[in-house]
């Protein structure tokens, strides 16, 4: 018979047991010897970030790992194109194993990593949100009367690896003297529809509207395909081309339409630990009656958290036109600062 005292002290030797058992964790070795235990919770082209009991989430530069080990099964992404859902042991040589659940695979090294993540939920994933509000401006009274005002908006729905729809806006209004210099409205919206994994279908459109430059209404309709390298937090990285119609209605010279073809580019990245969030977004067309009809219009900025949800920023946007109107110049200029709210 198990008396009460013989129950209590199996009860109490569990429980040192489970004290001094090691824990399940993953475990990160680095090139001045130094060893991290934690949670792999994603890899990308240069950081590893890793969630520990002692400090949270930190990030390791990839080139300061030599060897890696998980106990907790991961998305990897291989230099080849694979993916494997399993867990990564280094081994004395510097290869790797990947033990998935029906094999065990032998990798070069970590090179032939490109990315970690965590195994997608088997469930259809849900509509996601993303965006930003930015405003921004300055007022001069006395001697000099200036008046400026900036406002752009980017909204991101998406449904991982389905569809993602994005939507931006924009305006910069400026007064000086009490005379209107500046004026300048722009919308956007594209649809994107993932064919696999990385390639996708896209059709988008874009108006803009900047009576200084002598246009009423330019309208771009385009449509291709294009790669996203990554897309976590961390990094999102995308490049895209196609074809695209042109029309554009001047307020004094001719109006003018024609076919081409457009390229673009979308670079958002997290810097010093997520201290920073970098981005630089690019898009040009070229029309294929004359080799003169080249837009590009590109803005690179960083943002700079300042409480929850707040950011400060600070943004430079080019416009390049190689065949402006008449009196008007090929290039734009444009540095703002501002503050902005981010979800």
């Amino acid at each position: 018979m198990i008396t009460l005292a013989r129950f209590g002290r199996a009860l109490l030797g569990a429980a040192l047991l489970t004290l001094f058992l090691p824990a399940r964790a993953d475990r990160i070795q680095l090139d001045n010897g130094d060893q991290v235990t934690g949670t792999v919770l994603e890899q990308n082209i240069d950081q590893l970030i890793v969630e520990t009991a002692w400090g949270g989430k930190i990030t390791i530069k990839r080139s300061e790992v030599t060897r890696l080990f998980t106990e907790t099964p991961r998305r990897i992404e291989l230099q080849d194109g694979r993916s494997l859902d399993g867990t990564l042991q280094s081994q004395a040589d510097g290869s790797l194993i990947v033990t998935t659940p029906d094999a065990r695979i032998a990798l070069a090294g970590l090179a032939a990593i490109t990315a970690i993540t965590a195994i997608p939920d088997s469930t259809p994933p849900a509509w996601t949100w993303r965006g930003n509000v930015t405003v921004g401006g300055e007022l001069k009274a006395g001697n000099t009367q200036t008046d400026k005002f900036n406002a752009s908006t980017r909204l991101v729905a998406e449904k991982k690896e389905q569809q993602r729809v994005t939507l931006a806006a924009s305006l910069n209004r400026e007064l000086n003297a009490n005379q209107l210099t500046k004026e300048q409205y722009r919308a956007s919206g594209k649809y994107d529809r993932f064919f696999h994994k990385r390639w996708y279908g896209y059709a988008g459109a874009s108006f803009e509207q900047d009576k200084f430059k002598d246009i009423d209404l330019r309208s771009i309709f385009s449509a291709g395909s294009g790669y996203q390298f990554f897309d976590t937090d961390a990094l999102r990285l995308s490049l895209e081309a196609g074809l695209s119609y042109t029309d554009t209605r001047f307020v004094v010279d001719e109006d003018d339409t024609y076919a081409g073809f457009n390229w673009g580019l979308n670079w958002e990245q997290q810097l010093l630990d997520g201290r920073v969030s970098f981005f630089h977004r690019h898009q040009g067309n070229q029309g294929l009656d004359a080799a003169d009809n080249t837009l590009i219009n590109a803005q690179t900025g960083v943002r700079v958290p300042v409480a929850k949800g707040l950011t400060a920023s600070a943004e430079y946007d080019l416009d390049w036109n190689r065949s402006p109107p008449d009196n008007t110049n090929s290039t734009d200029h444009t540095w703002l600062l501002g503050i902005g709210y981010d979800w």
